[in-house]
């Protein structure tokens, strides 16, 4: 066989079609969906953070709970003013709090008093009485801050159920990005450990066909410098497929390393990009943004915080008040010297109905400590409101960028795929004019290795448009933002 028949067939061995390894590490995206979910370690602190905003809640709900209490005294020997030589009593009361900060309350009190005579004696009471504290000025109305945490606390955990939410579509769209870029360092590893496979057979044959004396020994050099700078790149390839396999155990929580040092196996397809459904989308995406944006978790989060802000805005402008309660009580006691009680009269005999109104004022020197707190509380809402617009932009001119570029990319993939269909066609040109004898083997290693690059520059920018895709419905909020939302997800739907 001649020079030129041996290298023909050589070459055209480099044409042939490359089949995928087997790896016995295989995933699929709903795998580590569903691993991830269960431990990835900001979904269950965010999960904490709810669960502990419902008990914060059920606490500040507590404060409106009726409530029994229950005093016990006594007391022994003459007192300053000689009003008596002892008294003991047991009082309870039944105190009913309201949201608008008004106590009422009940009660009922048994009593004995030792009064200073020659000889002493005692005087035995029972009675009952009901009143009601009001603060007139500072603590009066929804603005007290009693019912104000109850409105917090109620904004808060619709605010982290809302943070939840965005952190679950956060965690899906970190997680499918992960595994597009790890579906691509793979995809690029098989397309280097292909030309790797073809340049040891290309090798191997000019080995031989120096070795027979048909070409130049010095052709070995050149075959063998061509092979390692292959097994090369495929060095550089694994690493970077180990490093985003990595990458992928962090976002699962989970680290086992029984196959930690293989090439996984992805069984999920990622179809190239539909141009037509891709335009369409970004048209559709263009004339809703602003409405689709402001109904992501992220924007509610942010604009429960004004919410939130604009409560304890109005509690820290009510607290700038002075103190101003009014106590409104009336009694109905019956009093029995030396005598044993007797319950029954209690309501009928001396001294009988009092009326007591008692007015505490409270008049703070300069009173600094509310008015800061009030004006701090004051720039704390003007902040929220500025991050909401902020936020709002920002999503705003990112989305509208990546559209835009989202719409060049595709425009670049239709011309990547041309120019790999004429790098293939260059490739098959220079092996007839091998033929012809009118190209060196030169010639045809670099129409070769053109065309693998052009399948890598491809197959990189067609999971480039993806992931630009997932930023995309990451900002509008189209990925699943619940549990629910998560089993109904299906790998294969989510590119059509």
């Amino acid at each position: 066989m001649n020079l030129n028949s041996n290298l023909l067939i050589l070459l055209i061995s480099l044409a042939l079609n490359f089949q995928l390894k087997a790896q016995n590490n295989v995933l699929t995206f709903q795998k580590i969906l569903n691993e991830g979910f269960e431990n990835n370690y900001n979904i269950k602190l965010d999960k904490l953070s709810l669960t502990k905003a419902t008990y914060t809640l059920l606490r500040a709900n507590g404060a409106l709970n009726p409530f029994i209490d229950t005093k016990l005294v006594y007391g022994e020997g003459a007192n300053p003013s000689l009003d008596n030589d002892g008294t003991e009593y047991i009082q309870t009361r039944f105190v009913v709090p309201t949201k608008f900060g008004i106590d009422f309350y009940t009660g009922f009190r048994l009593e004995r008093t030792i009064e200073v005579a020659s000889p002493n004696y005692a005087f035995n009471s029972s009675g009952a009485f009901a009143g009601a504290k009001i603060p007139l000025l500072k603590g009066i109305g929804k603005t007290n801050p009693g019912y104000s945490f109850i409105e917090v606390s109620t904004i808060n955990q619709k605010a982290l159920a809302e943070q939840f939410s965005n952190q679950v579509l956060t965690y899906f769209s970190e997680l499918l990005i992960n595994y597009l870029t790890l579906k691509e360092a793979i995809d690029r590893y098989d397309i280097v450990n292909n030309i790797v496979r073809e340049s040891k057979t290309y090798k191997n044959g000019i080995y031989t066909l120096a070795e027979n004396d048909q070409i130049p020994l010095a052709e070995k050099n050149q075959a063998n410098s061509f092979y390692t700078n292959k097994l090369q790149q495929l060095t550089i390839s694994n690493i970077n497929v180990l490093g985003v396999y990595y990458e992928t155990k962090i976002l699962l929580g989970i680290n086992d390393n029984k196959n930690s040092d293989s090439i996984p196996e992805l069984m999920d397809q990622v179809p190239d990009p539909n141009k037509e459904k891709l335009i369409e989308y970004i048209a559709e995406i263009k004339i809703t943004l602003d409405s689709l944006i402001k109904n992501t978790p992220q924007y509610k989060r942010i604009s429960l915080g004004i919410e939130e802000n604009k409560i304890l805005l109005k509690n820290a402008k009510n607290q700038k008040k002075n103190l101003l309660d009014l106590d409104i009580r009336v009694s109905r006691f019956g009093t029995y010297e030396d005598g044993a009680y007797n319950l029954n009269k209690t309501f009928n005999a001396n001294p009988g109905t009092s009326f007591l109104v008692s007015l505490t004022h409270n008049l703070p020197i300069k009173n600094q400590t509310q008015k800061g707190a009030y004006l701090e509380q004051l720039v704390e809402y003007d902040l929220s409101k500025t991050d909401l617009q902020q936020y709002l932009f920002e999503s705003t001119t990112s989305v509208e960028l990546n559209l835009k570029l989202l719409k060049q990319k595709i425009v670049l993939f239709d011309q990547s795929t041309l120019l790999v269909g004429l790098m293939k066609q260059s490739y098959k040109d220079e092996i007839d004019k091998f033929r012809s004898g009118f190209t060196t083997q030169t010639d045809v290693i670099i129409s070769l290795n053109n065309y693998f690059t052009a399948l890598k520059s491809i197959n990189t920018l067609k999971y480039d448009i993806w992931i630009t895709y997932v930023g995309v419905k990451l900002k509008l909020g189209e990925l699943p933002k619940n549990a629910k939302e998560l089993n109904e997800f299906l790998f294969s739907d989510f590119f059509n």
